[in-house]
């Protein structure tokens, strides 16, 4: 037998050896506690607890002293603050329809006919960073009955009709259906409208509401839908293909419109939304906001759109409409739901191992390095309560040793 062999039998035989040892040793322990009385039994147990209730102890006391022992303690002289600056310069753009304040080095586009007019504002650096405003999105069908219809008079003409043929469905008839099929419904309309070919629409995909909260405009009870929505999305319209999600505030009323033509469809009044990077709205939604609420159409155009002949008699006038689009948005930012913004801030802290810190002094919080309050022994920082955690850090706290303090 080779030498290899020998030494894998011996080491086997070695092994089961050892096994039944211990199953022998096992055995007669047991035999022995089965021996015992019932009262020396319980004794027995109460002595194993306690034994491991005293490993237990020690434990916990030595991890304690080992965590301490870790603990840099450190004063207010021994920190530096680095400021994050999350201001937005808003700078004029006018058109021969309307003008607005958008951030500095954004761009605008605008395309449509009146009461189809769509505007884009955006950061060519990350199309995340937007804002977008459409006075009436159409169409969306109503169900796949209406719009077989529309497809075998597109089957005739093809030019007139080819639009309502394959627009999307909308069968909830609900703002949150219409911007989850976004992509399909500029996809349509730049397939059949002319005036949208060349426009840059934001793209929407993996649309998914975080929020909700009814609106409050013109057409009170006769819209099918009246709400906006806070939901992420993601986007392959930017330079970093590893970085995709966004997030935003969007807002839109779904209206009946009954044609007297062929078939009936849905119209969205008023669709408008504010994106950015995912997790950064808490920091940008306030200028966005501004810059949206600044949005103003010029009175010859205001006019020219109420008199089209899809203009719904209930719709307010565009810029009235406006109005009531940016103040949904701000409603529902304001009356948010916080604890969204605090898991998605405790996971970001969490990846960089931060912790969130308030400064008393300023009333600001600020992302300090994990530890940062169990070796802290000034009075000017504290833990931040949940509410003040939901909002956006206004710096970085790192450690900095006296010694350093002159580099």
């Amino acid at each position: 037998m080779p030498k290899s062999q020998k030494t894998n039998s011996a080491s086997r035989a070695s092994t089961k050896k050892q096994k039944d040892s211990k199953s022998t040793l096992f055995a007669k322990l047991r035999t022995k506690y089965h021996n015992l009385a019932p009262h020396q039994q319980a004794s027995l147990k109460r002595i194993a607890i306690l034994m491991v209730l005293l490993l237990i102890f020690i434990g916990t006391y030595v991890y304690r002293k080992y965590n301490e022992a870790q603990i840099v303690y450190f004063s207010d002289e021994e920190i530096k603050i680095t400021e994050i600056d999350n201001s937005v310069n808003l700078v004029d753009y006018t058109d021969e329809n309307f003008s607005m304040k958008i951030p500095e080095g954004w761009k605008v586009e605008t395309t449509g006919l009146a009461e189809t007019t769509a505007i884009y504002a955006y950061n060519p650096d990350d199309k995340r960073f937007g804002i977008y405003y459409q006075l009436q999105s159409k169409p969306l069908m109503r169900n796949y009955d209406e719009r077989n219809v529309y497809q075998r008079y597109a089957n005739v003409d093809s030019d007139k009709y080819g639009v309502y043929a394959y627009a999307p469905v909308i069968r909830l008839g609900d703002v949150e259906s219409f911007y989850t099929s976004f992509n399909a419904y500029t996809d349509n309309i730049q397939s059949y409208k002319v005036e949208f070919a060349d426009f840059h629409f934001p793209k929407l995909t993996d649309f998914t509401k975080t929020d909700i909260s009814q609106n409050n405009t013109s057409f009170g009870t006769q819209a099918k839908d009246d709400t906006t929505l806070r939901a992420t999305f993601t986007t392959e319209d930017i330079a970093n293909p590893d970085d995709k999600r966004g997030e935003g505030i969007f807002t839109g009323t779904v209206i009946n419109y009954n044609s007297s033509d062929i078939a009936g469809y849905y119209i969205v009044y008023g669709a408008a939304f504010i994106t950015t990077p995912e997790d950064q709205l808490v920091a940008y939604q306030p200028s966005l906001i501004k810059s949206l609420k600044s949005l103003k159409f010029t009175d010859e155009f205001n006019q020219s759109v109420t008199e089209t002949e899809t203009w719904d008699e209930n719709a307010a006038s565009p810029n009235d409409m406006l109005k009531e689009s940016a103040n949904n948005i701000a409603k529902l930012w304001k009356n948010r739901s916080v604890n969204y913004d605090l898991i998605r801030q405790k996971y970001i802290d969490s990846q960089n191992n931060y912790e969130r810190v308030w400064d008393l002094e300023n009333e600001k919080s600020y992302q300090a390095f994990k530890g940062f309050m169990a070796g802290y022994t000034g009075n000017r920082f504290r833990a931040v309560t949940d509410e003040e955690y939901a909002r956006a850090p206004s710096g970085v706290i790192e450690y900095k040793p006296l010694t350093q303090t002159g580099n």
